[in-house]
């Protein structure tokens, strides 16, 4: 593999790769890959409308596609923005550490406040009119669609990164603030399964009580970022900051990992058992939030399934993804683009393949490994081939 790459932006894969734990690099690869593959399928799945092309999607899964996919596979998705919280709030003391307030604050807002201001106040909006206009869903001006019939910003799968800032700005004051006051100490308890416990008893009544207002799947105010998922990403994030001072980069505690892989895989059972019983009553809209036992059992499986879930896929990925493939760093260094490209391909190719009388199933799956290939595909031409991108991505 070439350790220079000609062009326009000179870059060392190398030398960037060789300052990286693989294995984290490899887990970020493959999250970020299934988020991808995930909102290409959602956009012809009718359960839940979580995707900008599943209102106008022209074909539909048939209904045992939609079943198995809704009963064996979600339980397994519920934790992937968990984990990428919990990897985030990992490597973020020590960031901080090196480089100071000012500087981390510097590069958070460079790397995330920056795209995610652009995607969400031109490219989300510009690429949903593109979208919605030919078809009639949008039938005024730019202008007067901008905000879309709900009258908010939408951002898309950029909820992550604009969330994520808002932690680490957060995180960077307390940590400012707690270093300034000499009674003031960060946290240095163990984390043990009991901590994991109580973080799920507190992560299961905040993510009830705020889904009354913001469902499962809803729009979440003007800015749209998701704050029915806020409860376990703040807890997740937190997790990771303290198991940072506790070795955690390195390995999760034998024990507490295999204690964490008994309560997920019990979890991921309640999970896909409730999701029968909720679809076969159809009680699923009842389960995404408000006064009913569907969404009480939701929020405490749901609670359950996203910490434990994070920590024990954490633990899979320091045994098993420890190792530098061949495409691995390019995959790596790629990815964060990709997640951000995303909804320009998937949409794109959701549109391309509209005209064509074929099954949903069929177009799920050339959306799904077409976007992944062209969100990585793209994002490394635009590291290794535009300037200053590489600064951002």
């Amino acid at each position: 593999m070439a350790a220079h790459i000609s062009g326009r932006t000179s870059f060392s894969l190398e030398g960037w790769a060789s300052t990286r734990r693989p294995y984290l690099d490899n887990l970020k690869v493959v999250l970020i890959t299934a988020v991808i593959v995930l909102h290409g399928v959602l956009g012809y799945a009718s359960t839940v409308e979580v995707w900008t092309y599943t209102e106008l999607r022209e074909v539909t899964l048939a209904p045992v596609t939609e079943i198995v996919l809704f009963v064996l596979v979600s339980p397994f998705g519920f934790f992937l923005m968990a984990l990428l919280f919990l990897v985030a709030g990992l490597l973020t003391p020590s960031s901080l550490e090196r480089k100071g307030t000012a500087r981390f604050l510097r590069d958070r807002s460079l790397r995330l406040g920056i795209p995610f201001v652009l995607y969400v106040l031109v490219v989300q909006p510009t690429m949903t009119y593109a979208l919605e206009h030919p078809l009639g869903d949008a039938p005024g001006s730019y202008w007067a669609e901008y905000l879309g019939a709900e009258r908010r910003l939408d951002t898309g799968p950029l909820w992550f990164v604009g969330v994520l800032l808002i932690f680490s700005m957060g995180y960077a004051g307390w940590t400012a603030w707690a270093h300034a006051t000499p009674s003031r100490d960060l946290p240095t308890r163990r984390i043990t399964l009991r901590t994991l416990v109580l973080a799920a008893v507190v992560v299961a009544p905040a993510s009830f009580t705020i889904r009354l207002v913001y469902p499962y799947g809803s729009e979440s105010g003007i800015t749209d970022l998701n704050f029915w998922e806020w409860p376990v990403c703040i807890t997740a994030f937190a997790l990771g900051i303290t198991a940072a001072r506790q070795g955690w980069v390195s390995a999760v505690p034998v024990r507490l990992a295999r204690q964490c892989r008994d309560v997920t895989l019990l979890g991921a059972l309640a999970m896909m058992t409730l999701l029968i019983i909720v679809g076969s009553l159809e009680l699923v809209d009842d389960a995404m939030g408000g006064w009913h036992w569907a969404a009480v059992a939701f929020a405490v499986v749901d609670a359950v399934l996203t910490i434990f879930g994070a920590v024990w896929l954490l633990s899979v990925a320091q045994h098993r993804l420890d190792r530098r493939y061949r495409w691995g760093p390019r995959l790596s260094r790629s990815a964060y683009g990709a997640f951000m490209l995303q909804t320009l391909f998937l949409l794109g190719l959701a549109i391309a393949l509209r005209p064509l009388d074929l099954p949903a199933e069929v177009k799920a799956v050339v959306v799904a490994l077409g976007g992944v290939m062209s969100s990585y595909a793209a994002s490394w031409l635009l590291i290794t081939r535009v300037p200053g991108v590489a600064r951002i991505l």
